[in-house]
């Protein structure tokens, strides 16, 4: 598998920018499930990257995204510190 981490420098394809792994953290997306009985919200967690780009600037993506994006070789790892 891909082993993320802060520090680690990823270069972007398309873009042609380099990026650093700042930190990873938490996300709750929520559902909406309408229950006539409870009415409750079903919520979930997604681990969330933020990355410093050379340009355009700050991204906050989903861990599973950018692990898609680097397997497709969109987003390549220039180092793991």
């Amino acid at each position: 598998g891909v082993d993320l981490k802060p520090g680690i420098f990823l270069y972007d394809v398309d873009t042609k920018s380099i990026g650093i792994l700042i930190r990873r953290f938490w996300s709750y997306e929520g559902m909406y499930y309408p229950s006539y009985v409870h009415g409750t919200h079903d919520h979930f967690k997604v681990w969330i990257w933020e990355i410093v780009w050379s340009r355009p600037g700050m991204e906050r993506i989903s861990e599973s995204g950018l692990i898609n994006l680097i397997k497709a070789d969109i987003i390549i790892i220039l180092s793991d510190t």
